[in-house]
Formats: structure tokens, C-alpha cells, sequence
């Protein structure tokens, strides 16, 4: 156990240094940025989601299966690479050349073709990245994962201060500090690492290729569904809302983000250590006390977010002071998707990533169904209930697949849990007197729930003989 939670801590260092300047660029942005402005803002961040999840082909996820059963680490990454690079290179292209048009797509007006190229070379070096880390990623090199992690987001942070304090304060503050933030801090990376890309040698494996897009291409689809489901929200208050309900719903996010920090932690660390375990046949006990760790973890950090609500909201200003509404939530996303990771090996053990359609569609249904009945009538808040309860769909669904697929986790006690968690979102909707002891009493009912996991710590801490967590 002591050496999984060193490297725990080597793969949380980044995510978490690079959250916390997130989070001090958030208060930064929505202090010179109003929320209209910032609503405008958000929808070109949800295009550069969409855009790159599509580019990437499900091959990032059918190169972290792959990487353990692959002798040559170095061919495997440039035909996992290729593909992409090319597609981001055509896109690129595209954009160039109809740069007056993704303009108006993007910002509403042909007017701003500099940022719109600007996104267009920003795509291309997100794909170096995407892949360069994932190489760091399988080899378990923690601390430098983490380093990168850092520096990226600390280039963002550095670009934004430089703009909102000395060049503007509109929605193209924002723009332009990603840009430029993402690409500075990527050049390092592809120089630190530009023997990835040498492609002198270069020779494609239709074989490894062929393979990996049959695994990936069902992923591609669920990807996109899924980033469907994570935009859908935006687009719902687009079309029967205005900008600053968006801006606020976006910044509420960033609040909720305090959570991915810990997902993108876990889940860095866990799926290399996670695949590696399954080659190994680990005993699927081991997944099981994660699994239950992580719901520990998780659901007692949810709470203290709904405690301390009141003093994290208005650190956004006060044209944000709704958020703290919203806030419980848009906390189930990163918590939910953080557990499945814990449950859904089965599907990718497998190979069955067709299963991953089934998943998506099972819960986007209930997201758009939610946002268009909630949307209309209760803005931000709508859209915020459509999101939390659509990936309690995700869990379940997730977890079904992968438990008739032979990871037998039972999910219970996940379920008992979460669905108290439910309950408090749903209370602190509402602007009630006493709040905080009543999300006290929330935190103590929790963990009273799960003091079986924390039993089970001290049994393995006694009989160490009998657990292998390397």
C-alpha cells in the first residue's frame, strides 16, 4: 500500500499545483471579466473540447491498452500518433483557409480571424501533448508527469494576469491567454521530448494500427457522445438562455473543478497502474478496496466543498454569487466519473469498447431530456440538475458493463452513498438558514456510512502478508 500511494502522491502533485493555479485564475478572470463576457468565452473553450476529442480517434485510449503488450514503446507511439497529427494538420488547414467563417462560428462575428487561426495551431499542439503525456503517463514517471502538469497551467495563468491587467478585459482576454498560455507551455514539452517525433525512420503498422482503431473507433464515438453530454448543458442555456447564465454556470464549474483535481490525480496514476494489474491477474480484491477508497475519499471531499461553499463562491466576485446554488451539483461529474474508473475495467479488460456506446447513450438520453424540460424555465440551475443526475447514469451503466464482463464490484454501498449526496445537492439548492450544520451533519452521516472502509485500512496495515498494492 506504501508504495501505491508514493506513487499516488507523484501523479497528484502536478494535478493539484496545476489546480490550485487554476484556481487562482479563476477569480483573476471573473474579477476583470463580467459574466456575459465570460459566457462568450466558454463556448470557444467547448469548441476546443469538442473539436480535439474528435481528433484524437479513440486512439489515446487504445494506446494506454495497448502500451504494456507492445515490445517497441517507440514505434507504438508514432502509429498511435500519425493519424491524429495528420488530422489536426488538415483541420488546421481548413481553418486557415475558411478563417472569416470559423470566426463567426466561434465569436459570432467574421471580424476575429487572428484567434481563429490561433485555435486552429492551438489544436495541432494539444495532439503533441495529449499523446507526449500519455507516453510519461504509461511509463509511471510521476513526478514528471506532474511537472508538466504545472507548467502548462502556469503559462495559462501567466498569459491571463498579462491580459486582463494590461491589455483588455473582454471575452477575448480569455481567448488569447489560453492560446498563447497552452502553446508556450507545450513548445517545452515537444522540445523536451522531440525524439517522439522523429519520424526519420518512421514506418506505419497497418497491423497495430488496424488493431487499435478497432478498439478506439467505439471509444471515438462514445467520446464524442460524451462530450456531447458535457456540452450539452452550454448549448441548452445558448439556445433558451443568454450569455450570462452561461458564465455563470461555466464559472461554477471551475469551483466543482477543486474535485477533477483529484480525478485527474487518480486517474492518471490508475489506469497505467490498473492495466498493469490486470496483465499481472491481481486478485480483484485489490480493485475492490480502491473502489471503495475512492468513494471514501471522494464523497467526504464533496461535503466539505458543500460546508465551505459560502466561503470559496465569492472568491469569483459577487455577479457569480449564484453559483454557490449550482455548486452540489456539478460536483457529481468529476466524483462519478472518478468511481467508475474503479468499476469499469471489465469493459476495457475485455475489449468490448463497443460497450462504451451502450454507456453514452444511456446517459446522454436522460441529459438532453432533462435540459430541455429544466432549461427553459430555470436556466443555470436546470442545466446544472440535467448534468448531476445524467452521470449518476454514467456510474450505473459503466459499472453494469463492466461487472457482466467479469470485474464483479459490487457497488451497494456507492450507490447508498451517492444517493445521500444526492439528497444534500439537492437541499442546498435552496437558500436555508443554518446550511452549514446542516452539510455538517451530511459530512458525519457519510462517513458514518463507510467506516467499514476505514476498518478495512487498519486490516491491511495488520496483515500485509495477505495484500500486494505495487
Amino acid at each position: 500500500m506504501k508504495s501505491f500511494l508514493i506513487k499516488l502522491l507523484g501523479f497528484s502533485i502536478g494535478p493539484v499545483i496545476g489546480a490550485l493555479i487554476a484556481f487562482i485564475t479563476i477569480p483573476i478572470t471573473t474579477y476583470f471579466v463580467n459574466p456575459d463576457e465570460y459566457g462568450k468565452a466558454s463556448m470557444f473553450m467547448l469548441a476546443q473540447t469538442l473539436v480535439v476529442t474528435f481528433i484524437y480517434l479513440g486512439l489515446d485510449q487504445a494506446y494506454t491498452r495497448e502500451y504494456h503488450s507492445q515490445k517497441d514503446k517507440m514505434k507504438l507511439f508514432q502509429n498511435v500518433i500519425f493519424l491524429p497529427l495528420l488530422l489536426a494538420t488538415v483541420v488546421f488547414i481548413y481553418i486557415v483557409t475558411f478563417r472569416g467563417k470559423i470566426s463567426s462560428i466561434l465569436f459570432g462575428s467574421s471580424e476575429y480571424v487572428i484567434p481563429s487561426v490561433l485555435f486552429g495551431l492551438m489544436i495541432i499542439f494539444m495532439i503533441l501533448e495529449r499523446f507526449i503525456l500519455l507516453s510519461i503517463r504509461m511509463k509511471e514517471k510521476a513526478f514528471e508527469y506532474s511537472f508538466f502538469s504545472i507548467l502548462i497551467k502556469l503559462t495559462i495563468l501567466l498569459a491571463t494576469l498579462v491580459f486582463v491587467i494590461f491589455i483588455r478585459t473582454d471575452f477575448l482576454a480569455v481567448v488569447y491567454s489560453t492560446i498563447i498560455g497552452q502553446i508556450v507551455g507545450d513548445l517545452y514539452l515537444i522540445i523536451r521530448y522531440h525524439k517522439l517525433l522523429a519520424f526519420r525512420n518512421f514506418a506505419l503498422d497497418t497491423i497495430i494500427l488496424k488493431r487499435m482503431l478497432i478498439f478506439g473507433f467505439p471509444l471515438l464515438i462514445s467520446a464524442g457522445l460524451t462530450g456531447i453530454l458535457n456540452a450539452f448543458d452550454r448549448i441548452s442555456l445558448r439556445i433558451w438562455s443568454d450569455f450570462t447564465q452561461i458564465g455563470i454556470f461555466t464559472a461554477t464549474l471551475k469551483i466543482a473543478a477543486v474535485l477533477a483535481i483529484v480525478q485527474q490525480s487518480f486517474t492518471s496514476f490508475w489506469v497505467p497502474t490498473a492495466y498493469r494489474w490486470l496483465e499481472e491477474h491481481k486478485d480483484i480484491k485489490h480493485f475492490k478496496v480502491i473502489s471503495d477508497l475512492t468513494l471514501l475519499g471522494m464523497s467526504l471531499l464533496m461535503t466539505l466543498i458543500l460546508t465551505f461553499k459560502d466561503v470559496l463562491v465569492p472568491l469569483l466576485s459577487t455577479e457569480y454569487s449564484t453559483a454557490k446554488f449550482l455548486i452540489a451539483f456539478l460536483c457529481f461529474q468529476p466524483i462519478l466519473y472518478t468511481l467508475s474508473e474503479t468499476t469499469c475495467l471489465g469493459i476495457v479488460y475485455s475489449r468490448k469498447s463497443y460497450l462504451t456506446l451502450w454507456v453514452a447513450l444511456m446517459t446522454i438520453i436522460p441529459n438532453i431530456t432533462l435540459n430541455i424540460l429544466l432549461v427553459p424555465k430555470f436556466g443555470a440551475y436546470g442545466a446544472a440538475i440535467a448534468t448531476g443526475v445524467s452521470y449518476l447514469f454514467f456510474f450505473i451503466s459503466r459499472s453494469y458493463f463492466s461487472f457482466k464482463n467479469g470485474m464483479e464490484i459490487s457497488i451497494k454501498k456507492h450507490l447508498l452513498v451517492i444517493l445521500l449526496l444526492y439528497a444534500g445537492a439537492f437541499i442546498n439548492m435552496f437558500d436555508i438558514e443554518n446550511m452549514f450544520f446542516y452539510n455538517l451533519l451530511l459530512l458525519m452521516t457519510v462517513f458514518i456510512f463507510q467506516i467499514g472502509t476505514v476498518k478495512q485500512i487498519f486490516i491491511i496495515k495488520t496483515n500485509k502478508d495477505q495484500w500486494d498494492f505495487t
